[in-house]
């Protein structure tokens, strides 16, 4: 198969969060057996600068009443894949990828569109042709439109479009002032099309026009189409559930094992599953906390997020506080959250540690230390978080929501089966009873060690995920 693969950013070239995770991984991993072309914007970043990228096109995109010159650079890697940088220095050569402390840039329509346009016409002048073109978010949902309108060749026309929706809470919706820029037809400023509240959607035109659509697991595909959830598209996704699925995303298990992590103070695995303990033993040393072996290390690693379940968090707190356990977080984000942690982080050192900073290695050093993980999100399109604990065997206490309802499954004590602990209602009782849990179990030592061990022996490699694109690309290239 020839597979066009276009996102936003993508690792290690550009990064804002999970998605470039998918986009620089999955390609490459898919170009092992088919060939993958990946086009991402040319940001300014140090990878993208150092990377040794060969011009390969030239033209004018025209937007409104304005042309802008596109530039096209392609960085071959291996035999199968391809990487294109869409050139546009007035667009893409910021500090930021999609906007700064202020907010998102105020171009960001122009942006995208641009990057869209760019690659429809560069395939079009090129002759290109691909069996599926594999998008990414509302940057990039309007590509299955333009190729059903513009004049590309017929077999780009005949290729399958599948758009990956990665969180439905972003959707690229501008004034409705914006429309007469594309250079659409008015019929498709409506509700059946582009329109939302009287405003165009990126996302919509992309849920309407592509082939196929897919979310990061297969629990936020149910997810998405209920009202609280679907963030006023429920109602078209419910229309057209018909084409909607999910497959997981991967973990980079290069990168996360404990076995060869070279970021960790002690490398354990399975069956060295007591080196795990010099870990812990070694953060609390560094940060002058007392060691106790029968007070587990509870962690938690995210976003300061509403998304994240913080304010439940907060709600918990005072009951959290009277276990004994010892809480660390590790994380950045609404400023309001930070400033109540710091406060709580004061009111009880010798309960708990606030690391207001995202540091990748710190956020590997808890993973190997903790005992317990807790992941109360509102709602987790995928989630990683909750996979790289399984795989330290460190036992995550998550809300039974998207991913993380997917990834991880209740203990049960009689079958000892099961990798963690859930709780469904977003309610603070609830999300104490599953704590509880986890807690209760802890002393438990032969118990704890085959729930972390059955955490440790599951897959959810970039592999497996790769494996399951394909088969489906190849499932529909044959119903055509």
């Amino acid at each position: 198969m020839n597979i066009l693969f276009v996102a936003s950013e993508a690792v290690p070239f550009a990064k804002t969060g999970g998605l470039a995770d998918v986009a620089g991984i999955l390609p490459r991993i898919m170009a092992k057996t088919e060939t993958v072309s990946l086009f991402i914007p040319d940001y300014q970043t140090e990878s993208i600068e150092r990377t040794a990228a060969l011009i390969v096109d030239r033209f004018l995109v025209k937007i409104g009443k304005r042309n802008f010159p596109a530039m096209i650079k392609r960085k071959n890697v291996g035999k199968n894949f391809f990487i294109f940088f869409v050139t546009q220095d007035l667009f893409f050569s910021r500090k930021f990828l999609y906007g700064d402390s202020s907010g998102d840039y105020l171009d960001n329509f122009y942006r995208f569109l641009f990057f869209q346009l760019a690659i429809v016409e560069f395939v079009k002048r090129n002759k290109m042709s691909f069996d599926i073109v594999q998008l990414n978010d509302w940057q990039t949902a309007l590509i299955p439109l333009f190729l059903k309108l513009q004049a590309v060749e017929p077999e780009l026309k005949r290729a399958i479009t599948f758009l990956t929706i990665h969180n439905l809470g972003y959707q690229g919706v501008f004034d409705s002032f914006y429309f007469k820029e594309i250079g659409l037809p008015d019929y498709l400023f409506s509700p059946e099309y582009l329109e939302f509240y009287g405003g165009i959607n990126f996302l919509k035109g992309g849920i309407v026009f592509a082939d196929h659509l897919l979310t990061v697991s297969p629990t936020y595909a149910k997810e998405i189409m209920t009202p609280e959830m679907g963030f006023g598209l429920d109602g078209l996704l419910k229309r057209y559930a018909f084409k909607l699925s999910g497959i997981l995303n991967g973990v980079d298990y290069s990168l996360w094992d404990p076995r060869r992590d070279p970021l960790i103070f002690r490398r354990y695995s399975p069956a060295s599953l007591s080196r795990k303990k010099k870990n812990k033993i070694r953060i609390f040393e560094e940060f002058g906390i007392s060691y106790d072996a029968r007070r587990p290390l509870v962690v938690v690693i995210t976003r300061l997020a509403v998304q994240k379940g913080i304010e439940l968090l907060f709600e918990a707190f005072s009951e959290l506080m009277k276990e004994d356990l010892f809480l660390m977080i590790l994380g950045t984000g609404d400023r309001i959250f930070e400033e109540k942690l710091k406060k709580l982080a004061a009111s009880f050192k010798i309960k708990m540690k606030f690391f207001n900073f995202f540091d990748e290695k710190m956020a590997h050093r808890l993973e190997a230390a903790a005992d317990i993980l807790l992941m109360p999100s509102l709602y987790e399109p995928c989630g990683l978080n909750q996979m790289y604990s399984l795989k330290y065997g460190t036992v995550p206490v998550v809300r039974a929501t998207g991913g993380l309802d997917d990834t991880v499954e209740d203990f049960d004590k009689i079958t000892r089966t099961g990798t963690g602990f859930k709780f469904r209602e977003i309610d603070r009782n609830c999300f104490l009873s599953a704590v509880y849990r986890a807690l209760e179990l802890y002393p438990d030592k032969e118990n704890w060690e085959t729930i972390q061990r059955n955490g440790m022996s599951a897959d959810f490699s970039w592999d497996r995920a790769a494996g399951e694109y394909v088969t489906l690309y190849k499932k529909m290239l044959a119903q055509e």
